[in-house]
C-alpha cells in the first residue's frame, strides 16, 4: 500500500473529494465504468465491448427500395 500511496496518511487527512464521490455514486446505479476518454477507450479495446451509452429508443426500421429482395 505504501509503495502506491507513500503519503497515505496525508491522503486520509485531506478528507473526501465530494465531486469524485458523487461521480462514483452515480456510476454505481448505471453499471458503467468511470474514467476519462482515454481510460474508457483502453477498456473498450481490451474488452471488445462498448461502454458509452447508445442512442435511446427503438432502432429505425430498414428502408426497402426497389433493389431490396
Amino acid at each position: 500500500m505504501l509503495s502506491r500511496y507513500p503519503d497515505f496518511a496525508d491522503m486520509v487527512a485531506a478528507g473526501e473529494d465530494e465531486a469524485l464521490s458523487l461521480r462514483l455514486r452515480r456510476a454505481e446505479t448505471i453499471g458503467r465504468p468511470v474514467g476519462d476518454a482515454a481510460f474508457m477507450a483502453h477498456l473498450e479495446a481490451r474488452s471488445g465491448r462498448t461502454f458509452s451509452p447508445a442512442r435511446r429508443g427503438p432502432k429505425p426500421k430498414a428502408v426497402l427500395n426497389a433493389l431490396s429482395p
